[in-house]
């Protein structure tokens, strides 16, 4: 190929194929820098200076990449999280543990959405229960807990019913572009997607499962005392009675009842942890796309590149900011729902913290502390990891920043100008972007509505001899 003037008789291969020849037969090529509009109009000082500079190019402009499909694809990575969310009746598609992301299906005929429309039918009864129990009993923060609990569970399960529908396009999508951009981009970690979604996962659902089984642990503690002052010997049925009353205070206690109860439960309580762990592991994904292109610019920091190779990166940017948007417009409703749901338990739980209970024995303690602990870790690993997402997005400004004169053209300007005005991050519904900025705004937000709360909600100090039988059972 010939130089574009002419002038350079040697034959030289495209950059993209440059290969290092012996040291008296290699000659740096010298390229000709045409001056841009842009440089006018940015002022820059080179205008008239030599243009024949030689171009430093350390790497080509295509690196091979180790990127592995079975454990560094989101498909593969996701595929025993996809199970464990159709455990708890979510996500219901079929195919999860096909070869790739094609043979993923949704359909209104699959088991899995009788399996999911069960769920809901159950938590819809206890939620409407709850109501009723409301409207009987008079309205308190306490109990409105039970009604914001299963109503974000059947809403929940809708939103993922929702995103199951297009999870199929969604997942081809995301590959495809995993496999335009693995020729280029070497892993950030030696550590693989899969690893480390499944660390993650257990980790998260292993302390929900601490949390609830220190649930059942309190309310079991607490059925003795009741059952001590009643005189009952039937401890299940107690047990029972004392932590869902808005079933069996309007109907008679039955075994049966219990356990399809418990089972509702147990089912809602980790579909609602299982809701912020998918947030995580989604916002985690997208940021380590933006990372591994952010780590191939900070290889040529400072150093002189073809136009050509900038605009292949302003293009694999754009891909992934399309990518992100693509996302968020299916996991936006989720976003909403989780941080609605987890601000209002946190104040109403930071308001119990302020209540004085005396009945209150160690593993009811050790049950409060942790649950509190645990939500305020799962809102801010949410809010945390979906931020990193317009973190790195942000990243590629400064290598911007520092491209020397002798590869400034247009075409790092267009990327500089994508990353400086193209706001890339999770949203709640469009409502709010997710930055690290917010995390203070919902600290400040929490504190405006505690105020409110304890205003509507007098914090008396009970006297241990005023106990009464319906407190000591737990009736609220």
């Amino acid at each position: 190929m010939k130089s574009s003037r002419g002038q350079n008789k040697h034959s030289v291969m495209p950059t993209h194929t440059w290969k290092v020849a012996a040291a008296e037969d290699f000659q740096i090529p010298s390229v000709q820098i045409e001056v841009s509009k842009a440089d006018i109009f940015f002022g820059r000082k080179d205008l008239y200076k030599n243009t024949n500079v030689p171009f430093n190019i350390t790497m080509p402009i295509v690196q091979p990449g180790n990127f592995n499909k079975t454990t560094d694809s989101l498909y593969s990575a996701l595929k025993p999280i996809m199970v464990l969310a159709q455990c708890f009746a979510l996500v219901p598609v079929s195919g999860v543990y096909s070869k790739d992301a094609s043979c993923l299906k949704f359909s209104w005929r699959s088991p899995r959405i009788l399996y999911q429309f069960i769920s809901l039918i159950g938590a819809g009864i206890l939620y409407i229960c709850s109501m009723l129990r409301l409207s009987v009993t008079g309205i308190t923060s306490t109990k409105t807990t039970n009604i914001v609990f299963f109503g974000s569970t059947c809403i929940a399960s809708l939103l993922f019913l929702r995103l199951a529908k297009h999870w199929p396009c969604l997942s081809m999508a995301w590959e495809e572009v995993e496999r335009e951009l693995s020729s280029r981009y070497r892993r950030t970690s030696k550590i693989s997607l899969a690893f480390k979604f499944r660390l993650m996962t257990v980790t998260v659902m292993t302390l929900a499962l601490f949390e609830h089984v220190l649930s059942v642990l309190a309310g079991y503690k607490n059925a003795l005392e009741c059952a001590k002052l009643r005189g009952d010997t039937n401890i299940v049925s107690t047990y029972f009675q004392s932590q869902f009353p808005q079933v069996f205070g309007a109907t008679s206690y039955a075994h049966w009842k219990s356990i399809l109860v418990q089972i509702v439960n147990s089912l809602s309580t980790f579909s609602w942890n299982f809701m912020d762990l998918f947030l995580v592991l989604m916002s985690f994904a997208l940021a380590d796309q933006f990372r591994q292109l952010n780590k191939r610019l900070y290889e040529v920091r400072g150093k002189a590149m073809p136009a050509k190779w900038w605009s292949e990166a302003r293009s694999d940017y754009n891909k992934l900011a399309s990518l992100t948007r693509r996302v968020d417009g299916h996991i936006s409703y989720i976003v909403l729902l989780s941080f609605a749901s987890n601000l209002y338990f946190i104040c109403i739980q930071l308001l119990n913290s302020f209540r004085y209970v005396p009945t209150r024995d160690t593993i009811q303690t050790a049950y409060f502390w942790f649950s509190f602990g645990f939500l305020i870790v799962r809102t801010a690993a949410v809010s945390l990891y979906a931020a990193s997402v317009h973190d790195e997005s942000l990243l590629p400004a400064p290598i911007l920043y520092s491209v020397p004169d002798s590869s400034y053209s247009i075409e790092v300007v267009r990327f500089l100008t994508q990353v400086t005005t193209d706001s890339i991050s999770i949203t709640g519904m469009k409502f709010f972007s997710i930055t690290r900025s917010l995390v203070l705004t919902i600290a400040g937000t929490i504190v405006t509505y505690e105020l409110v709360l304890v205003q509507f909600n007098t914090v008396q100090q009970t006297d241990p001899a005023s106990i009464n039988f319906t407190d000591a059972c737990g009736v609220k």
